[in-house]
Order: C-alpha cells, then structure tokens, then sequence
C-alpha cells in the first residue's frame, strides 16, 4: 500500500497487536472486553445511549462505509433499525457475545476493504454522499470509533462508580 492516508487510516483503524493508539485508549473492539450483558445495557440516564446500543451503533456505519467504499448496495445490515438497533430484552449473554461478534465481523469487513481499496479512489466522491469524497468517509470512521470509544470507556467508568 503506498498511499500515506490508508496506512495512517488502517493503522488507527486496526493497530498492531501490542500497539497502543496515540491517544492511549482501547481499540473499538478491544473496548469491549470483560463488559458484562447487566454493564452493556445500563444507562445512566433515560436519554443517554448505553455500550450495547453503541455497540450496533459502531458496527452499523462500519457497515456503511465498507458499503461505500465497495459500491455495495443498501440493505444487508442484519440488525433493525440500521443505525440504533434495540437492545434485545432481556439483555442476556448469548445475544450480548452475538452482538459483539457482530461488530468484530464489520469491523474485519472494513478493515479488509480498506487494504484492498484502490488509493486512486481516495479523492472521488462517496457515493450518495454529495461533497464528502470516500476519503472523508475513512478518516471520518476512525473519528468516529475514537468519539465512540471514549463513551464506552466513561460508561464503564461511571457504571463501577455507581
């Protein structure tokens, strides 16, 4: 890969093992570790989102931009609605470690399709996306993961405090 923008986007996206990010915290997957199914559904708040449903928030626009970089077609999320999927009640292990799995899949996908994404692609328009180009769209994932991950890491904080 020669461009310096996908190595910087794969390398904040998907870090070498034993790698730590240069803002010091987990990794949107790794975030997640020893997060029980009582931790993932709690929320501190009735209007604030808990690490589940940021969980399927993370893996939906992970699926949303692969879809984009690979011109796929709408559709294929397997979770409803698309962007804020429901928690699953009761909030048990088996639908928590699914959920999870889900996410680690798209994120997989992503980070697959980054590495095999043609760099000359990087300035053309996203498609449906008017102004941004699919550039915009990957530094915009890692963005995104890194705004996520710091409310995860907060809830579990606020979750053992509380």
């Amino acid at each position: 890969m020669n461009d310096p923008r996908l190595r910087e986007i794969l390398n904040l996206l998907d870090p070498p093992g034993g790698k730590r990010l240069w803002y010091g915290g987990a990794s949107v997957t790794g975030c997640l570790r020893g997060v029980t199914p009582q931790q993932a559904a709690w929320r501190p708040a009735r209007k604030l989102h808990s690490i589940w449903e940021l969980t399927l928030h993370l893996a939906y626009w992970k699926y949303a931009v692969r879809r984009n970089l690979e011109d796929a077609p709408r559709g294929g999320f397997p979770r409803s609605p698309a962007n804020w999927p429901a928690v699953p009640t009761p909030a048990d292990a088996p639908s928590w470690k699914a959920d999870r799995a889900l996410l680690r899949s798209e994120h997989a996908r992503l980070v697959e399709a980054v590495g095999a994404f043609d760099p000359r692609r990087l300035d053309k328009p996203a498609p449906g996306s008017g102004n941004y180009r699919l550039v915009d769209l990957l530094f915009g994932i890692v963005s995104h993961d890194l705004y996520h991950v710091g409310q995860i890491q907060l809830l579990k904080r606020w979750y053992s405090a509380r």
